[in-house]
């Protein structure tokens, strides 16, 4: 059997400052490398899913939040953490 850990992006995986959209908005929390070791280690494939408001007001485009995700899933120490796949939402409908 496969199993898999979803992972929120903002607030879970980095802080959720200010629609962060861009590498130098990053910043991972505190455990976050330590917990995707240890779910890793149980056999776990980690796929972090987001819903981006920010696309849908306008304050970035899906390429921006694809280039990051890319940027977020390596190279080391980030690839450490083995996110395997990104899923996002684009806040459709908010106003």
């Amino acid at each position: 059997m496969n199993k898999c850990l979803f992972l929120d992006r903002d607030g879970i995986i980095n802080e959720d400052i200010n629609y962060p959209h861009r590498p130098e908005d990053i910043r991972f929390t505190e455990d976050i490398f330590s917990l995707c070791a240890a779910a890793q280690q149980k056999g776990y494939m980690l796929v972090v899913v987001t819903n981006q408001a920010g696309i849908a007001r306008g304050y970035f485009g899906e390429e921006q939040v694809r280039a990051l995700h890319r940027w977020m899933a390596g190279p080391p120490p980030r690839a450490a953490a083995g996110l395997r796949g990104f899923r996002s939402g684009t806040g459709a409908g908010l106003h």
